[in-house]
């Protein structure tokens, strides 16, 4: 299987220093003139409102002494607000990803896919992208043949992730093809199965024998159609940053990996809790 990454943003230290900076800026000005407020309190007069000269202010030397100081003396303070800091931009960044995988996943279920297991017309739909070299991926098509014999109310669409080398391009581009002529199904079914060959000349001697029109097959393969459709479902899992199989979507939750089948029926529960 290979490697998953999410998309998250950056921690910005360096806007996190300065923000430190400001604060303990602000802290401290705050703090000295407290420290002289009862001093300069006869410096104003209530008519005209004056400062009185002799008040004092700190210098632009001084400053960083003052700060170096109050770290010092207060360093429960800056680790108090270097973790809630961090709790803030954990709070932000987790809002904008959802929000963003919000908007992906409704940008997913406008895609026309004619490829799919399972009941058509499904309220409960389980995204899967797919490498046939993938042995998790194989794993994972055991686990929803058992699905489908616990919840026939599942539609499964699958995607095509060829990401193991020139092999499984071909075999996403021999799957797309037959797809065009209804036999999307038999071959998916076939190259997860334990009869699956390694040669593709023998895969395409296996579904001669299937009753499968082989000559019409290796035409679509290559056809512009096939190869748009492909590119098509590269660009869908370039969008959800996917560059392992399988990677799953199921509801409004992106799973990177193969899961169980206790697993899977309880996403499936949380997520349509009205078709359960």
């Amino acid at each position: 299987m290979g490697l998953y990454t999410k998309k998250r943003s950056s921690f910005s230290f360096k806007n996190f220093l300065f923000f430190i900076f400001l604060m303990l800026f602000v802290y401290v000005i705050y703090y000295y003139y407290s420290l002289n407020s009862n001093e300069n309190n006869n410096s104003f007069q209530s008519d005209d409102i004056l400062f009185d000269q002799s008040a004092k202010f700190i210098r632009v030397d001084e400053l960083k002494g003052f700060i170096e100081k109050f770290i010092s003396e207060n360093p429960e303070l800056i680790l108090e607000t270097v973790r809630n800091y961090q709790l803030k931009q954990s709070d932000i960044e987790k809002s904008e990803s959802e929000n963003q995988n919000k908007e992906l996943i409704n940008q997913l279920k406008l895609f026309q896919n004619d490829m799919f297991l399972g009941y058509n017309n499904s309220n409960k739909t389980i995204y899967e992208f797919v490498d046939y070299n993938c042995g998790y991926c194989q794993k994972f098509h055991d686990v929803l043949i058992e699905l489908f014999n616990k919840d026939l109310d599942v539609r499964v669409e699958i995607l095509q992730l060829p990401i193991l080398g020139k092999s499984s391009i071909d075999l996403s581009k021999m799957v797309i093809a037959a797809s065009l002529s209804g036999d999307f199904e038999k071959v998916h079914n076939y190259l997860y199965s334990s009869k699956k060959r390694n040669d593709i000349a023998e895969i395409f001697a296996d579904l001669f024998l299937m009753d499968m029109d082989i000559k019409l097959l290796k035409e679509n393969m290559n056809s512009p159609e096939v190869i748009s459709i492909l590119n098509s479902h590269k660009e869908l899992s370039d969008m959800f940053k996917f560059n392992g199989t399988p990677a799953l979507i199921i509801g409004s939750q992106i799973i990177p990996g193969y899961i169980e089948l206790s697993k899977l029926l309880e996403i499936l529960l949380e997520e349509f809790p009205d078709n359960a």
